[in-house]
């Protein structure tokens, strides 16, 4: 009985403190939580987009003039960020830049047919570096990217050796890109953004036609004093045109963090 009156109190006053001590350890361990970090974001933006140097050129003495002016970019991106705000940007861009007027009575050099009035559309897909930094309810955010574009444009146009035809080319080659942008959290998801940056590629387009038969000829066989019919065959062609394309863009956008 000595024991059990000695040993008493001490239970007791185990069972009172042990469950303060417990639960001061877990306020402790919440205030040290950190913030929990967005894993991912998604981007929407449309941007004006302005030609430069001899992508808005018009100079058809030369093969390398785009005659592109002014038009428009729009942007999706998947942002990928690890805790310190670096991470990795996937992106899609769909570009417009239609074509100055002087394109709708003007060959380009080597062809007898004009641009006429559809212009560019490029498709970019591109993937690089991203850095996202919150400061406070304002966002940081820098890209750079690379990838590939795929163009189509009357600037590809070849003229068929076997029919004279204009024929269509699509245009493949790098693409790139760089961007900053500043946001501002309207919500715990939702963000808008403005952006500026620069987004261009080096689209190449080939055609290759072989010697085809073009039909016959009557020639008089000098020996016989007969007509004949000879065949005859186009001479073999490779095209192969490149051109650049270089754009500065600026627009607005939104942001969604999940």
């Amino acid at each position: 009985m000595k024991l059990v009156s000695y040993f008493l109190p001490m239970i007791l006053v185990s069972f009172l403190v042990l469950p303060i001590h417990s639960h001061s350890q877990e306020i402790q361990k919440k205030e040290k939580r950190p913030k929990e970090k967005d894993i991912f974001s998604l981007e929407f933006n449309m941007n004006y987009s302005m030609p430069l140097g001899d992508y808005g050129k018009t100079d058809k003495e030369t093969q390398k003039s785009g005659y592109a002016k002014n038009g428009w970019v729009g942007s999706l991106t998947l942002n990928w960020l690890g805790k310190t705000g670096f991470g990795l940007a996937f992106q899609y861009d769909l570009q417009h830049n239609g074509y100055k007027d002087i394109a709708a009575t003007t060959n380009p050099y080597g062809t007898k047919y004009v641009l006429g009035t559809s212009g560019w559309f490029n498709n970019y897909l591109l993937a690089g570096p991203v850095f996202i930094r919150d400061f406070g309810k304002v966002e940081l955010n820098v890209k750079a990217l690379l990838g590939v574009i795929v163009a189509t444009s009357t600037n590809f146009n070849v003229e068929s050796p076997i029919d004279t035809s204009n024929v269509s080319l699509t245009a493949t080659g790098f693409g790139y890109a760089v961007t900053a942008g500043v946001g501002y959290r309207i919500s715990k998801h939702w963000g808008v953004n403005v952006q500026v940056g620069y987004l261009g590629g080096t689209p190449k387009a080939s055609k290759t036609y072989g010697s085809e038969l073009l039909g016959y000829r009557n020639i008089m066989d000098t020996l016989t004093g007969q007509w004949v019919q000879m065949p005859y065959y186009s001479a073999p062609t490779k095209y192969e045109i490149k051109r650049t394309v270089s754009t500065f863009n600026a627009g607005v956008g939104v942001i969604y963090h999940f």
